[in-house]
């Protein structure tokens, strides 16, 4: 926003010139987002920092937006999770995922569903679990196959069981 901050010093101390760049005065989400083709979705990972202002221009910038929530990897990277109760309250389609093993100690859906419900126990399961299901195949374009229970579909069917708080799956087809 301002041209200040720990990346600055970073490339001050490789000696790598930063004279091209020019603050924006705005978030990075505001000040990328309108270079971005409208027509093709498109996935925001992380968004730990992401205010309801960024929220609104985006929904209004983009109609093909999923926010994409990878709560290990945040409490990795950054100590800190998006505000799930603004994303969710403004409307994002959100999805659920990993991040990478350089960020998280495992690939599993559900411990990315355990870890936001550790911390915000508010969330309803059933917006999880179709973050987890449905948006990410419909963000891909094969939601015509996967995501849902449906006659022709393939999604593949697991049980989801809670055991002392915590939910474990077990895949059946």
């Amino acid at each position: 926003m301002t041209k200040t901050g720990n990346y600055l010093r970073l490339y001050e101390t490789l000696n790598l010139p930063v004279t091209y760049f020019t603050a924006s005065g705005k978030s990075s989400l505001q000040t990328v987002l309108p270079t971005f083709h409208k027509a093709v979705n498109m996935l925001l990972v992380h968004n730990t920092f992401a205010s309801q202002e960024d929220l609104n221009i985006a929904q209004k910038s983009h109609p093909h937006l999923y926010w994409c929530l990878c709560p290990n990897a945040n409490l990795y990277i950054e100590n800190t999770l998006p505000d799930t109760a603004i994303l969710s309250g403004s409307g994002c389609t959100l999805t659920l995922g990993t991040d990478s093993l350089a960020s998280n100690s495992g690939l599993s859906v559900i411990n990315e569903i355990n870890c936001l419900l550790a911390y915000k126990p508010a969330i309803p399961l059933e917006l999880l679990l179709k973050a987890a299901t449905y948006n990410g195949a419909t963000f891909l374009g094969m939601e015509n196959t996967y995501g849902l229970l449906e006659k022709g579909k393939n999604p593949g069917i697991n049980v989801i069981s809670n055991e002392k708080g915590t939910y474990s799956v077990k895949v059946l087809a």
